[in-house]
């Protein structure tokens, strides 16, 4: 079966041997500081503790992958690592994004508001196919299909964490703004303080939906050549002994998708419910 009997290149693709095991290492330094940063979030931690988690993550899958050639990266681990890190990357620029649109200063206000209503007007497969095009003009092979895929991404999925931002940043209620100013809070201190906290509380749904829907736009990278998990089974495809196999590769791959959105839904809900979203 075209599943079964190809299951290293599902996984990551023409990894050579000798890197697998760094690419796990990577899989579970990222997992484990996912599951830090809920349970940290949940026991009111620190922001800059957080940041410093994951900064030390970076640094780590930075080391692990130093040798690693990417364009040998494929199937469900390019799927991973396209949607972690376009996520994580889109989410620090959508908040800053976010808050400029709301920002008292005209130009920032303009800039953050001109982006957000291009790059949501444009499809992500030309943002994807722009993208690439432009970077080989440009710097020619500098950056390899799958670092061009990941800001292509970043690029537009920040756009969209903007645009939620700032929804919740306006969801929260003027009076207490108001509030915090009386009792002589700063504007910075009163977004940092005040406003965030509740905005992020509430742009948890849809913030998760985005992120899920990113996760999804994976497939559109084989596009421009890369081959993960959709495009690994159109790539298997082509050999003799799978031609017929469409069934199979298309159900693997919707199992696969179904999976991994179901997961992150799931704990979208589970993390509504222990911060009394939704209740009274």
């Amino acid at each position: 079966a075209v599943v079964t009997d190809n299951l290293r290149l599902w996984a990551v693709g023409l990894l050579p041997l000798e890197f697998v095991p760094r690419a796990w290492w990577a899989a579970g330094m990222v997992g484990a500081a996912a599951l830090l940063t809920a349970a940290g979030a949940r026991a009111g931690a620190p922001p800059r503790t957080l940041a410093a988690l994951w900064g030390g993550v970076l640094v780590g899958v930075a080391v692990l992958f130093a040798p690693v050639r990417m364009d040998q990266i494929g199937g469900l681990y390019l799927t991973l690592l396209l949607a972690t890190v376009s996520i994580s990357a889109s989410f620090p620029i959508g908040m800053v994004v976010g808050i400029g649109r709301v920002s008292r200063l005209p130009a920032v206000r303009a800039f953050c508001t001109a982006y957000i209503e291009v790059i949501r007007g444009v499809p992500l497969i030309t943002v994807l196919l722009w993208f690439s095009i432009f970077f080989t003009l440009v710097s020619g092979d500098a950056l390899t299909k799958v670092q061009r895929a990941i800001i292509a991404m970043t690029i537009f999925s920040s756009a969209y964490v903007g645009e939620i931002m700032r929804a919740g940043i306006q969801s929260v209620p003027r009076g207490h703004m108001e509030a915090a100013r009386a009792v002589g809070l700063s504007g910075a201190q009163t977004m940092l303080y005040i406003v965030l906290p509740q905005a992020f509380r509430n742009m948890i749904p849809a913030l998760v939906g985005q992120f899920i829907s990113l996760f999804k736009d994976t497939s559109l990278t084989v596009i421009i050549g890369l081959s993960e998990v959709l495009g690994m089974g159109k790539a298997l495809l082509g050999i003799t002994k799978y031609l017929h196999s469409e069934q199979e590769v298309y159900a693997f791959a919707l199992v696969v998708f179904f999976v991994f959105s179901y997961g992150m839904s799931h704990g979208s809900r589970i993390l509504e419910r222990k911060m009394g979203l939704g209740e009274r």
